[in-house]
């Protein structure tokens, strides 16, 4: 019997099961997760104090402040890992992914050893913005090290991603929430200074990270494999083309969106980017499970590159969905939000409605642009995303170092919002169909 070729306008069944599984688990897996975020918070909140918890906040969130220490690679192995299942696997997507290792392996090597460097001059004051004591040296240090170790770890949810196993990624992500708990509780029973809490969340995100690269080798067929060299037939190839611009759009986006938390401690008060850092793992919670459903249609996108037209009313049709339930979750984070603070902080820690609606305005902006994010991934689109990026970074940052003295993190969160709104949002509705409608006609498979 021959089996019809399903058309691009429908989603194939595996594709329709990752996007249904994969958001289902967030969605069903959330409250799991934010029981266990919250509660290692409160943990951290109540042995570090509120000015010592900014500090651990910074470094624990040094992931969301460096994402493009992968040199974009990440996002190039997402799309060869789109090409790997099937009789047809492409031999040159395989290499894709053994010189994306390779790559970050060296990556992390040289973070290793800079951190090591900071650490022997006694750096890491001057270079946050303040200290917490004598620990601080040999803490973060350590973090950095871990941080290091989870760049080319990561790779594995992006290979699950691209292989149609969000459902499994999405499992991956939240297990790091219980691993990070279980480190704040040895911790907490070891009896350490504050400072050392920030090695639980990296920690918790590397033992993910760690499942997962076992899950997705063992399930896309590559095994230790990955880590072979690459073939004769590609050694002298760009096998990472296009990275370069998806690492701009990393370094764009961190600068953009995450260093509200490196303004307030140079340029505001400890209280401020403790009222900040708590906020953003309310916020965390929302943007994690839009951002899993929108990384679902990444693979989605990429076999359908050949389809412009279909690919254009899938964009419109996301971006409406996505903004419409960013909508409803920023009335409801901007009305608990404060009330919840409350209750984690014991009290420390106050929330400002303002600040919980600020926070409510740059969720939705991040959903309205979450579409075309894991739509415009070919090497002229990324450079496209790159240049906007990069204006979107240079408003936010800018507006954040004037707001961020006298208006404190309500000021530096409405920077970023405005950011994205101006130099993200309003240039992907002006020109996304026409950048997809440019694209060269080739197979959907493609």
């Amino acid at each position: 019997m021959t089996v019809q070729p399903v058309p691009a306008s429908q989603l194939a069944p595996e594709e329709k099961r990752a996007l249904v599984r994969g958001t289902v688990y967030r969605i069903v897996g959330t409250p799991v997760v934010a029981a266990l975020g919250l509660v290692n918070t409160a943990v951290i909140v109540r042995e570090t104090g509120e000015a010592v918890f900014g500090l651990v906040s910074l470094v624990a969130t040094v992931t969301l402040l460096f994402p493009f220490a992968d040199l974009g690679i990440g996002a190039v192995v997402l799309n060869a890992s789109a090409s790997l299942l099937g009789a047809g696997r492409d031999a040159h997507e395989v290499d894709v992914i053994r010189r994306a290792y390779r790559v970050l392996f060296v990556v992390a090597a040289a973070l290793v050893l800079v951190a090591l460097a900071v650490m022997a001059v006694d750096g890491w004051g001057s270079l946050i913005g303040f200290s917490s004591g004598p620990d601080d040296r040999w803490a973060i240090t350590v973090a950095v090290v871990l941080f290091a170790l989870t760049i080319p770890a990561g790779l594995g949810v992006r290979i699950l991603i691209g292989i149609d196993r969000n459902q499994l990624a999405t499992l991956v992500l939240m297990s790091s929430a219980a691993f990070s708990l279980m480190l704040t509780l040895l911790l907490y029973a070891c009896g350490v200074d504050g400072i050392w809490y920030a090695l639980s969340a990296l920690g918790g995100v590397l033992a993910g990270h760690l499942i997962g690269t076992a899950a997705a080798l063992r399930l896309s067929g590559l095994g230790w494999s990955a880590f072979a060299p690459v073939s004769d037939s590609s050694a002298h190839t760009r096998l990472l083309e296009g990275s370069l611009w998806l690492f701009l759009v990393g370094v764009g986006l961190p600068v953009g969106l995450q260093t509200g938390r490196i303004l307030l401690s140079h340029l505001s008060t400890p209280a401020e980017l403790s009222e900040y850092a708590l906020m953003a793992q309310m916020y965390g919670v929302g943007w994690s499970v839009l951002s899993t459903a929108g990384m679902a249609y990444w693979p989605v996108f990429v076999k359908r590159r050949g389809a412009a037209e279909t690919t254009v009313r899938i964009w419109w049709r996301l971006t409406a969905a996505f903004t419409a339930f960013a909508t409803i979750a920023a009335v409801g984070m901007t009305t608990l939000a404060p009330w919840v603070a409350s209750i984690l902080s014991g009290g420390r820690i106050e929330v400002s409605a303002a600040l919980a609606l600020a926070f409510g305005v740059l969720l939705v902006a991040q959903s309205m642009h979450l579409p075309a994010s894991v739509l415009l991934t070919r090497p002229n689109e990324a450079r496209w995303q790159a240049c906007w990026i990069a204006a979107m970074a240079t408003a936010s940052l800018g507006v954040g170092v004037v707001v961020a003295g006298p208006f404190g993190a309500v000021g530096v969160v409405c920077a970023a919002a405005l950011g994205v709104l101006a130099a993200q949002v309003l240039p992907d509705l002006l020109w996304v169909p026409t950048l997809v409608r440019r694209r060269p006609r080739a197979p959907a498979s493609q």
